[in-house]
């Protein structure tokens, strides 16, 4: 049995007593997800819960409107804990943002009254728009990461792991013009922009064999047309590439364009190709942040995984990747069960007993990491 340390033990107390608020929090997000800059009800919530346990809270931070600031403490270190709370197309907390919410939330309501005695400041930052709209990209711009000493975000994942692989990721908006004409009467009048599109994806698909270890193209029809008896006119790819390093991506960017050229000469269609959302950078995990937090997780309960050299290969993207090159950073991941992330499934752990266990043992080791950059001389 391991013996707790009086600041463990306060820890540990701290967010037993405050479990029932933590886990009704997380179910109440994942009973209403909202999408990239539209998570207006969950940042209210959020900032409500936090302003009651005793933070000061700006709401409409940094000139976002579902971006808040939580904070405690005058003086010493700043922590600035991620409260992500978006949730995905058809899948709601498929990502399990309920749970770093909650987590986050739950460490800010834990170190709230220690931090004047303690000498340091946390803030809780509501970071909106990490699927896709780069939320923290925008508030690191903005300011919002000034000072901080580090950068802190527990996520759920099938898994226990303290230095987490994220690549570096770009998208992009594929869109074909052609030309509309009758079907059946008269085709050879039409440019048939599905046609063009189907081809850029076949041309992308024929590229994958030829990627560098860890890059990767993937992509999804979004328009390709209204009625079967109309030559199609218009067609839209969207396109993400991933690297695992940022400095990859040109290369990968270069694969869209000669896809989307192929398509387009084939057919005698016009294509455009755009920039879909900012680019993601991959993470860099701070080597002391990710040492403590092996101590904290096992003390835990917990047995993170060591990194492999084939993670980068199921690794997805988020932006923190973005802030960890600027702030120390960590952001490990807590398991909840072998599913995978994006799915139904894993939105159901996200609020089962492995995803519960999540939010608690979040809000601690997001609290004791909090504590011991405050300690740290």
């Amino acid at each position: 049995m391991t013996t707790l340390t009086p600041q463990r033990a306060d820890i540990a107390g701290a967010v037993r007593a405050l479990a029932p608020q933590l886990l009704s929090l997380s179910h109440d997000l994942h009973d209403h997800p909202e999408l990239a800059w539209r998570e207006h009800r969950s940042s209210a919530v959020l900032a409500s819960t936090l302003e009651r346990a005793g933070l000061a809270v700006s709401r409409g931070a940094h000139g976002l409107p579902t971006a808040f600031v939580a904070h405690a403490g005058t003086r010493g270190p700043l922590v600035v804990l991620c409260c992500e709370y978006d949730a995905l197309p058809g899948l709601g907390h498929g990502c399990g943002h309920n749970v770093i919410a909650s987590a986050a939330a739950g460490a800010g309501a834990v170190l709230a009254p220690l931090a004047a005695r303690r000498g340091g400041r946390v803030v809780v930052l509501g970071t909106p728009a990490e699927e896709g709209g780069g939320g923290k990209i925008e508030l690191l711009a903005r300011g919002a990461f000034d000072g901080a000493a580090a950068a802190l975000l527990a996520h759920p994942g099938p898994n226990d792991q303290v230095r987490a692989t994220f690549r570096a990721a770009a998208s992009w908006r594929v869109a074909f013009r052609g030309r509309a004409a009758h079907a059946a009467m008269a085709p050879e009048q039409g440019r048939n922009a599905l046609d063009a599109a189907l081809l850029a994806y076949d041309a992308l698909r024929a590229a994958r064999p030829t990627l560098a270890f860890g890059d990767q193209v993937t992509a999804v029809l979004t328009e390709g047309g209204r009625a079967p008896n109309v030559v199609p006119d218009r067609a839209l790819l969207r396109v993400m590439t991933r690297a695992a390093e940022a400095r990859r991506l040109p290369a990968l960017a270069a694969v869209v364009r000669r896809a989307a050229d192929a398509g387009a000469l084939a057919t005698g269609c016009s294509v455009a190709v755009r920039p879909d959302g900012p680019t993601y950078r991959e993470v860099r995990s701070d080597p002391w942040l990710a040492s403590r937090a092996e101590v904290h997780l096992r003390s835990l309960g917990r047995h993170p995984l060591p990194p492999r050299e084939s993670d980068v290969l199921t690794a997805g993207s988020t932006d923190l990747g973005n802030v960890s090159h600027l702030v120390p950073a960590l952001h490990p991941k807590l398991g909840i069960g072998a599913v995978p992330q994006h799915s139904a499934e894993f939105a159901r752990a996200a609020v089962s007993p492995a995803g519960d266990r999540a939010v608690l043992d979040g809000a601690a080791l997001l609290a004791h990491l909090t504590l011991d950059i405050w300690n740290r001389t």
